[in-house]
C-alpha cells in the first residue's frame, strides 16, 4: 500500500518527509521516472573528450539510472552525447576511451559516425530501406 504525504505549499509550514519515503520502491521508481529521466543531469566537463576524433564511454548515474552513454568529439571539434548501446543487439559500442574516426560495434560490426548515424553493416549492402533512422544511436541534447 502506498502512503500519502501532505506537502503544504507554504514553505513556512514545511516538514521533513518520513524515512519510509526514502525506502519505498514505489516512490523510488516514481522519482526516477518523473524527475531524473525528465531533467538535465551533469555528466562531466567537455575535457572528457579532450582531442578530436575521441570517444568517452560512461554510465549515467550508475546503480540509479544506469544508462550506458558516450561522449564523442569529431574532427570539426563538435561534441555529441549518444547512447552507447547498439541498435542491433544491445551490445556496448565503445568499451573504453579511445581515439576513433568511427564507432564500430564488436558484435556484428555495425559502424556509426561520431554523431551516432549508422553508416554500414557487413553483408547488408543490398538490403532495401537500410539503414533507417531507427538504426542510428539515440542522441541526447
Amino acid at each position: 500500500m502506498t502512503e500519502k504525504f501532505k506537502i503544504d505549499p507554504d514553505i513556512t509550514k514545511a516538514e521533513t518527509l518520513p524515512a519510509s519515503f526514502y525506502r519505498n520502491p514505489v516512490f523510488f521508481e516514481a522519482v526516477r521516472e518523473r524527475i531524473f529521466y525528465r531533467s538535465w543531469q551533469w555528466i562531466g566537463h567537455e575535457g572528457l573528450v579532450d582531442s578530436r576524433q575521441n570517444a568517452y564511454p560512461f554510465i549515467l548515474l550508475d546503480n540509479f539510472l544506469t544508462e550506458p552513454m558516450l561522449l564523442t568529439r569529431d574532427k570539426e571539434d563538435r561534441i555529441s552525447c549518444l547512447t552507447n548501446v547498439c541498435t542491433h543487439r544491445g551490445n556496448l559500442v565503445v568499451e573504453s576511451t579511445k581515439t576513433a574516426k568511427k564507432l564500430i560495434c564488436g558484435y556484428h560490426g555495425r559502424s556509426f559516425d561520431l554523431h551516432g548515424k549508422m553508416e554500414h553493416m557487413p553483408e547488408f549492402e543490398d538490403v532495401e530501406n537500410f539503414p533507417r533512422p531507427c538504426d542510428n544511436l539515440n542522441k541526447f541534447p
